[in-house]
């Protein structure tokens, strides 16, 4: 009864509405976010952003698209909400919010017109899958349509100790309990440390755990119920290309377009805490002026209002990248295993990512927060640029399963940084975006990290963060085309034209 409610109650609501203001029954629409809509969410951004800088769509271009959607009556969807905001920037005619909200309708009622006719059906996909190719600027022959979206779930740990201030299991576990002594203002705890090295009472009392009140209860509350209702949605739909499904306290759940699901996830961590690395230089007189959100101190500043955060407090996440058409259950299984392998396997104050792909594989990688986090960002980063051929990876696995079980950080990082300098072109060798220098460094990074764990799973987990990397990298899902020159490297000039760079 529950799923049938939950999945009729939107339909007979969208109809009370039409019938309370007057309207035909079937006006009001449905709000549905569309898997489809958020994997081309990020390719969608990338023509509007294009729109804005003055190029428009191709002449005759409009014509061709609405005669398709009238053809196969195609409806507009929910798009995201920045991407909304985007397009109100542009205020060109014609709006341009009219055939983006049409892009992924289109490809969904051209693969299920309901034809009988199996060869009509295909060519009229096809026909459709060009027409989006044009309007997004890919190439109709080389580019692919991205077809790939994620889900994100977080959850605080340690919530329940928390607010009992548990101390009984693990002492050394942050943002459970303080001691007296940390809960003074530094000036006072100054004065109080300068007079307790001469009282062993005084010293004593200052290092005993504060008693539990309901002003601290209050004060965590205030911060959970800030950081759902402000926060989360900022993160998520103003500074990414997400969708908040549910945010209540320290759960999360989101959907987002894969080329924003690892720095989201980073984002979100951050914010929980309260404190974002990269918010630490910030100018606090000219924040307050900002609309932006800044992490710093434990408190979260936003639009000129300033929130308490958790503090020392951290959260492990589950993340998972799927196929728009996969089932929904399975995906949200795997999510759920995703976040129980981040709080368990990897210990908490971590991360669990899965890809799902379309043809039944799963690649699984856990990580803490921080540096393995960085290190993933960065080798997506170099892989997918124009003049590096994602055979790296390809070819260090081809290596690693020569190498010795006990391969040490020097032997690993030998092999990474000449797999990686190999595979870009001579030109990129000398670039400031990606010299052969920083290369060597990253792949001594990642191989450190690999030999941190224990010797029967070092290779594995390498493997894992090298293939979870190269997905994520792929083109359609980080902006850049890849094109081959005659010897099977990449070809630099094409691909950064293909890319406008």
């Amino acid at each position: 009864a529950l799923p049938a409610v939950k999945r009729l109650w939107p339909t007979l609501f969208a109809e009370e509405v039409a019938r309370v203001v007057g309207i035909e029954s079937g006006a009001v629409d449905r709000f549905v976010v569309s898997t489809h809509t958020m994997a081309l969410a990020k390719q969608i951004d990338a023509r509007v952003q294009r729109t804005k800088a003055g190029e428009p769509l191709a002449e005759g271009l409009q014509a061709e698209i609405e005669n398709m959607v009238s053809e196969l009556g195609t409806v507009p969807v929910a798009l995201p909400r920045k991407l909304m905001r985007e397009i109100r920037k542009i205020g060109s005619d014609p709006d341009p919010s009219w055939w983006a909200k049409r892009l992924p309708g289109l490809l969904d009622a051209a693969a299920d017109s309901g034809d009988e006719d199996e060869q009509r059906r295909t060519e009229r996909q096809h026909r459709a899958e060009r027409l989006v190719k044009r309007i997004l600027g890919l190439d109709e022959d080389k580019s692919r349509i991205e077809t790939y979206y994620a889900l994100l779930l977080m959850d605080g740990d340690r919530m329940g100790r928390i607010l009992s201030g548990d101390e009984s299991e693990d002492s050394d576990a942050p943002g459970c309990a303080i001691s007296y002594l940390d809960s003074f203002h530094p000036q006072v705890r100054d004065g109080f440390e300068t007079r307790a090295s001469k009282n062993p009472a005084l010293k004593e009392y200052g290092q005993q755990i504060r008693a539990m009140s309901p002003n601290r209860h209050l004060a965590i509350s205030g911060a959970l119920n800030d950081f759902a209702l402000h926060v989360v949605p900022e993160v998520i739909e103003r500074e990414y290309l997400g969708r908040v499904l549910y945010a209540g306290g320290d759960d999360v759940m989101a959907m987002l377009p894969v080329a924003d699901l690892l720095p989201a996830m980073r984002r979100l961590r951050y914010a929980y805490s309260g404190h974002d690395p990269h918010d630490a230089s910030i100018d606090w007189k000219a924040a307050r002026a900002s609309r932006k959100l800044v992490c710093e101190d434990g408190f979260a500043l936003l639009g000129g209002r300033l929130m308490r955060m958790m503090g020392g407090a951290t959260a492990s996440c589950g993340a998972v990248v799927a196929h728009h058409q996969a089932p929904l259950t399975a995906v949200m299984r795997e999510l759920r295993e995703a976040e129980q392998r981040a709080k368990n396997a990897g210990g908490r104050n971590a991360f669990s990512l899965t890809v799902i792909k379309r043809s039944g594989g799963r690649l699984r990688l856990t990580a803490e927060w921080g540096e393995p986090l960085e290190l993933l960002l960065m080798t997506r980063d170099f892989l997918a640029a124009p003049s590096v051929s994602r055979r790296a990876v390809y070819n260090s696995l081809v290596w690693l399963k020569d190498l010795p079980e006990d391969a040490d950080v020097d032997m690993l990082g030998s092999l990474l940084g000449y797999q990686f300098v190999r595979q870009m072109s001579a030109q990129a060798k000398g670039e400031a975006g990606w010299k052969r220098e920083d290369v060597l460094g990253l792949a001594r990074r990642v191989a450190g990290l690999a030999a941190a764990h224990p010797t029967n799973g070092r290779k594995g987990w390498l493997e894992r963060f090298l293939e979870v990397a190269e997905f994520l990298a792929r083109e359609t899902r980080h902006g850049a085309a890849e094109t081959t020159d005659s010897e099977g490297g990449p070809s630099e000039p094409a691909s950064r034209a293909a890319t406008g760079s």
